[in-house]
């Protein structure tokens, strides 16, 4: 089943109630088994990063990643490397264009060369916007753990504010 989780409301009246609002609460998926087992293709700095990002989810009270996100998991491990491997590069030789040997001569003999942007400034980049797209997709960013409620986005507390405020006495 995918998409939206149906909107539990009273059909008389439309509105929500304490009822409808705890069933959907309570409806909500919570994984209890995570293994997380490392893909055995990691190389060594990538499995650095794993246990990272392992250690995290195994903080949050409700971590809404299962073992069946373990490719994304992955796929961040290796963005995260590439991008610390082209800012590295970058820290040796930090220019913006380089010069290419074309392998030909002008008529003075001299070899020829030709200015080309520096291919470490792109990879970061390009690996940087990989690595803050798995990062929402995971739910680890401030905006995905806000979109995903108040009991993601405050994972280490067990008080649940909306809930108190929505099972509060009618005095």
């Amino acid at each position: 089943m995918s998409g939206r989780p149906p909107k539990l409301q009273n059909m008389k009246t439309g509105a929500y109630t304490k009822a409808t609002l705890k069933a959907q609460e309570e409806s909500l998926p919570v994984y209890q088994s995570q293994e997380f087992k490392p893909p055995k293709s990691l190389n060594k700095k990538e499995l650095e990063v794993w246990n990272w990002l392992v250690k995290i989810f195994r903080g949050t009270v409700n971590c809404m990643v299962s073992d069946a996100d373990v490719q994304l998991m992955e796929l961040y491990c290796r963005a995260k490397v590439a991008t610390d491997e082209a800012d590295a590069e970058l820290k040796k030789d930090n220019r913006a264009y380089i010069l290419v040997d074309t392998g030909m001569v002008d008529k003075n003999g001299q070899p020829k060369y030709q200015l080309k942007a520096n291919p470490n400034i792109k990879k970061r980049h390009d690996n940087a916007l990989l690595c803050l797209k798995y990062f929402n997709e995971l739910g680890l960013s401030p905006l995905a753990r806000a979109r995903a409620g108040v009991k993601g986005a405050n994972a280490k507390s067990d008080e649940n504010i909306l809930s108190k405020l929505c099972n509060r006495p009618n005095d």
